[in-house]
This record gives C-alpha cells, structure tokens and sequence, in this order.
C-alpha cells in the first residue's frame, strides 16, 4: 500500500519525502535560478504484507540477486525500520519515483495474478517487473506539465524533457516487460498516479482490481473503482507464452485504463492499495482509522502520519483477512454475483 499526504508549502522551494533512501536532485545547481519554487510539500508512507504460502518454496524463484530489478526491489522492501508482519510483498509490488527537477512524485501499485503459479510461473516477477521499468520512466519525466520556457531554457537543461501521463508510463513500462527475457509470461493489474508538486494535481490511470482513493477532511472524495471481466476476475496486463495464446487467455492493453484527474488540497490524502486491502476493509473503517491516528499524531513533531496511517491499514486489513466473524467488502460483493462466502479474503 502507498500513501501519500499533501501539504501547502509556503516556506519549502522542495518537496520532501519520509523515505530510506536519500533522493538526490536531477537538476544541476546552475539551473536552480530557472526552477520554480514548489508550494506542496508531499509525505509518503509504505507497508506491505506478503501472505504465507501454501506451497513449498521454488529452488529458484525471483530475479538473480545480481540483477537490477531485484537490487532496486530489495531497495523498496527495506522502506522503513518498522518491524512488518512481512518482510516481502509477495505477488503484489509497488514504486515510488521522484519526478525530473523535484517537479512532484509518481507512484505506482500492481498485483501479480496468482493463478500463474499453477504453471510454475512466479507471478511475482511480471509485478515487479512492471514497476520497475515504470519508475524509470517516472524518473526522466515531470510530474505535471514542464514550468519553464522550452524556448529559452531547453539548452541549459540538456535534453528536451518530456511530461509522460500515467497512460503513458504504464504503456511504456508493459512494453519494457514484454521485451524482459527473464520475465517468460505473467500477468498484473496497474495502478499509476503522479502528482504535480507545483500544481497540485493529481493524474492517475488503473488497470484492474488495484485502486487509489483521495480523503478530504473526513470524508472520501474519490475512490476508484475495479475493472473486471467477471467477478474475482481483473483486467490485466499480459504475457503469454505461445500455448496460453487461445481465445480463452485474458489480456488487456494500457489503452483500457480509466483515467482520473483532481485538483488537491492541503491535508489531502491519496491511498494506492491492490485487493487486499479493499476486499478486507470498509472504505467508513478507512476514515475511521485515519481520524484516530490523526489525532495521535497531532502533538508528535516530527512524526510521520502517512506512515503511521499505511502501517495501521495494513495492520487491520492483515486481522480481517483472518476474521470468520466480520462481514468484508469480499462477502457482500460475492454475495452479490451469487457465491456464497464468509469473513475475509486472505490475499496480500
């Protein structure tokens, strides 16, 4: 899970980012007199909880400990030094990318499809995978539209830069995958956001089951809703080996994303989650777990809400997971389409 909390800035010309590693500036100093000051000021907090598996290990399972994306996706799981319930995202994975020229964040979730593993796929390299290239591309872009004058200041910031919407991101990111020999086939959902430090804005594109909300005040201003082919079933990205290309194999394309745009304000939240936690958690248990630790995090300086927030979300979503008592999202939704089900829905 990801989240993000916006702040008006009025003092700060960066954006600041409660993360393990230190980002360092794209721009050189030279070129600190043409970049504007930015007057949001973006938090972060991550956690993650990988379930236990039913089956035993694989001799061989992820990328080589050598390879880029598995030392960029070990980099992520050491996020904070909070002890988790998991020290792996398991099928699930996520990124978070600070723009070109400290323009804004971009952030991403996507949920690898379980139902590989019966083929002796691990389903989570295509997630992994996914994110990875897609924080690349993040990284050599802005966050929002680019503020300076292409005209004047084009040569002194080297090469053109580029805006690239989430759309973007996530077509080119599935492109990169498909190309990815180590990544043989799999399939995920993808759940992409930027947002513009200068601006404000918030631009976000999902594929899948993965969602993303925005909380203002006490109450939900968005929250985005699944794309399914039929239930328990989400659309996906894919890779597909020869054999699996039938008319009985699901594959969609970035072009079937929904887009979503808003302007946000101070004290904001934007909350990034795969199924886990929305199959498991009410979106009234969401507000309510906000508020509470809001207001315990109120005389704390220094204390880090958007972490606390995600660490406590995933925390109870863990313990609904396992409830047999509690009514789940899950439930009523398969309930509805005619399946009976009880309690959660132990995923990741």
């Amino acid at each position: 899970m990801l989240l993000g909390r916006v702040n008006r800035n009025i003092i700060a010309n960066r954006i600041r980012a409660i993360t393990p590693f230190k980002f360092l500036p794209t721009c050189q100093s030279r070129l600190s007199h043409t970049l504007p000051r930015r007057p949001y000021e973006i938090e972060i907090g991550v956690s993650f909880a990988g379930k236990r598996r039913r089956t035993p290990a694989r001799k061989t399972i992820g990328f080589p400990s050598d390879h880029p994306i598995a030392q960029w996706r070990d980099k992520l799981l050491r996020w904070h030094t909070k002890e988790l319930i998991s020290s792996s995202a398991g099928e699930d994975f996520f990124y978070v990318t600070q723009s070109i020229h400290n323009s804004g964040f971009s952030l991403g979730i996507s949920d690898g499809i379980g139902g590989w593993s019966g083929d002796g796929v691990d389903p989570s390299l295509f997630s992994q995978g996914l994110m990875y290239f897609a924080s690349q591309h993040a990284a050599t872009a802005w966050a929002g539209e680019a503020d300076f004058d292409p005209i004047q200041e084009t040569s002194a910031l080297g090469k053109s830069d580029r805006t690239l919407s989430p759309v973007e991101i996530m077509s080119m990111s599935y492109q990169d995958v498909l190309n990815e020999p180590l990544i043989e086939c799999g399939s995920s959902t993808a759940c992409i956001v930027n947002i513009d430090a200068q601006s404000g804005k918030l631009s976000a594109a999902n594929l899948g089951d993965s969602s993303f909300s925005i909380i203002r005040s006490s109450s939900i201003l968005h929250e985005q809703g699944p794309q399914t082919h039929y239930f328990n079933c989400p659309r996906q990205l894919a890779k597909l080996l020869p054999k699996h290309q039938s008319h009985l194999q699901i594959t969609d394309g970035p072009e079937h994303a929904d887009t979503f745009s808003a302007q946000l304000r101070h004290e904001d939240l934007v909350i990034l989650s795969t199924d886990g936690l929305g199959d498991n958690v009410h979106p009234a248990e969401v507000l309510t777990l906000a508020s509470l630790i809001r207001r315990r995090t109120a005389d704390q300086p220094g204390a880090n809400f958007a972490q606390k927030l995600a660490d406590g979300l995933v925390e109870y979503a863990v313990a609904c997971m396992h409830s047999h008592d509690k009514s789940s999202p899950f439930e009523k939704a398969a309930r509805g389409n005619g399946f009976e089900y009880t309690g959660g829905k132990i995923d990741e």
